[in-house]
C-alpha cells in the first residue's frame, strides 16, 4: 500500500513538471512577437523635455546678461574699429538707426531726382533767336530776331488778333527799363485777323531790331510776345561788345 502511494505521488510530480514546461513554452511563444514589436518602437520622450526651450548661447550677439535692460544693451562686433559708433539694441522699428529707416533713406536718396509722374508735353513751344548772338556795336546797326511758336497738340491752334500786328519786340537794359520798342515806328491796320497753326507745325516771324540805344559790355534782355487774345512770350539775353 505504501509503495503504491509513492508511485502515484511520483507520477503526479512528473505530470506537474510537464505541465509547467508546456506552460512556459506557451508563454514564450506568445510573448516573442510582443517583445519584437516593443524593440521596434522608438524610445518614448518626456513631454516636458520635448517642448523645453534650450538656454541661449552666451556667445550669441542676441544674448542678454541677467539684470541688463534690453533698451540700453549694446552690441559690439568683433574686429570693429574702437572709434566706430555702437548701435543700441534692440532698435525701435521706426527709430533713426533701424534697418527699415536706413533702407527708406537709401532708396529715397537714390530716386529723389527721378520724376515718377506722367510726362506731359506743353501745348506750345516758344523759341526766340537773336542773330548774331555775339556782335560788336561798331559793326552792327541791327540784329535779326526770329520768333517761332510750335503747336505740340493734335488739334488746330487758333490765334486771333484785333489788328494786323502779330508780335511786338521790347529791349530792356540791365535796370529793366525799355530802351526800344519794335512797333513804335510801324503802322498797323485795325483789321481783325486769325492765324491757324496745324498740329505739330509752327509759325515763324523774322524781324530786325536796332542797336543804337545799346552800350558795349552791358547785358540786354530781348522780349518777344504775341499781340492777340492768347499771349505767347519768350526772352533772350544779349551782351554787345
Amino acid at each position: 500500500m505504501g509503495s503504491k502511494w509513492i508511485c502515484n505521488r511520483s507520477n503526479s510530480a512528473i505530470g506537474l513538471a510537464d505541465m509547467k514546461r508546456v506552460l512556459l513554452i506557451f508563454l514564450a511563444s506568445g510573448l516573442a512577437p510582443l517583445l519584437a514589436q516593443e524593440r521596434l518602437k522608438p524610445a518614448s520622450v518626456d513631454t516636458a523635455t520635448a517642448f523645453a526651450i534650450a538656454n541661449p548661447d552666451e556667445n550669441s550677439p542676441f544674448f542678454l546678461s541677467p539684470g541688463v535692460s534690453p533698451a540700453t544693451y549694446q552690441i559690439e562686433y568683433a574686429g570693429s574699429d574702437p572709434k566706430d559708433e555702437i548701435a543700441e539694441y534692440p532698435q525701435n522699428r521706426n527709430s533713426e538707426g533701424s534697418a527699415a529707416t536706413q533702407i527708406k533713406k537709401f532708396f529715397g536718396g537714390m530716386f529723389s531726382s527721378v520724376n515718377l509722374g506722367p510726362i506731359r508735353t506743353p501745348p506750345t513751344t516758344e523759341n526766340l533767336q537773336v542773330d548774331p548772338s555775339s556782335f560788336s556795336l561798331q559793326d552792327r546797326r541791327e540784329v535779326n530776331v526770329t520768333y517761332s511758336i510750335r503747336n505740340n497738340t493734335k488739334k488746330l491752334s487758333r490765334l486771333e488778333y484785333p489788328t494786323t500786328q502779330r508780335i511786338d519786340i521790347l529791349t530792356y537794359d540791365s535796370k529793366g527799363i525799355v530802351v526800344d520798342r519794335w512797333s513804335d515806328d510801324r503802322a498797323f491796320q485795325p483789321e481783325e485777323g486769325i492765324v491757324i497753326i496745324n498740329p505739330k507745325e509752327r509759325i515763324e516771324y523774322q524781324e530786325k531790331i536796332p542797336t543804337r540805344e545799346m552800350k558795349a559790355g552791358e547785358t540786354y534782355r530781348i522780349e518777344t510776345f504775341t499781340t492777340g487774345s492768347e499771349k505767347f512770350q519768350s526772352t533772350k539775353p544779349i551782351t554787345p561788345q
